[in-house]
């Protein structure tokens, strides 16, 4: 029996664009030990040049030599501290932060690393979502939030990587979507396939997820719910 809880968070490719939701309705959740899954830099480093940051005065960083001796001086440390494979990775998130199979990739070395008898919730918000769901496909998951799920760009011609693999998720999963959404709203139920073990549930918002009180205490409600459930 498994008895840790863990939920990742695998948010859009920039996670400051959902801050107010992270804050609204995940940080709300108790009782569990919450991780926000940040895989395009390394939180420590990250931490350290913010120090490095406070200690030069303002007026010196905004000289273009000087950001251009920092920012190579952080490339240079990047490249120092971190193994080649890892360094490989930060370069490919910079050129593209929203590269799926990097991010699956990053993420499966970082489920790697939790011991085995943990239950493990996977919350994917936007495109995080995709990654969460094919991620699942290859490494055990407990269960998967899918919150505002990205079918179609709403600019481009169908793209079925975002979604033909879903009816091969087994892990339970429960998939929030927005009427209003123009990544797919009301029709994604008939228009898509899905494994049984899907939940999907609509409500009157958005893609990004601007929400009334009574959506954020439903939305948390469902959340809740869904976790506290023993899977079968």
């Amino acid at each position: 029996m498994k008895t840790n809880k863990i939920i990742l968070l695998i948010g859009r490719e920039q996670l400051q664009k959902d801050s107010y939701l992270y804050k609204a309705i995940l940080s709300e959740i108790k009782g569990i030990r919450f991780d926000v899954f940040s895989d395009s830099s390394w939180p420590y480093l990250k931490k350290f040049y913010q120090i490095i940051i406070q200690i030069i005065p303002k007026f010196i960083r905004k000289q273009s030599i000087i950001r251009s001796l920092y920012l190579n001086l952080k490339e240079n440390f990047y490249s120092t501290i971190l193994k080649s494979t890892d360094y490989q990775l930060r370069l490919a998130f910079q050129a593209n932060p929203n590269d799926i199979p990097l991010r699956i990739e990053k993420l499966t070395k970082r489920l790697n690393k939790i011991p085995s008898p943990t239950e493990i919730t996977l919350i994917g918000r936007s495109a995080g979502a995709i990654v969460a769901t094919m991620v699942s496909l290859k490494h055990p998951i407990d269960k998967i939030i899918a919150l505002g799920y990205p079918f179609k760009h709403p600019d481009l011609d169908e793209e079925a990587y975002r979604y033909e693999h879903l009816e091969h998720v087994k892990t339970p999963m429960l998939l929030i979507q927005g009427l209003q959404d123009v990544y797919g709203g009301k029709e994604i139920e008939t228009k898509y396939k899905f494994n049984e073990r899907t939940k999907l549930v609509f409500e009157d918002i958005n893609h990004d997820f601007e929400l009334s009180e009574a959506n954020r205490i439903r939305i948390l409600e469902m959340i809740e719910n869904f976790i506290a459930d023993t899977p079968n």
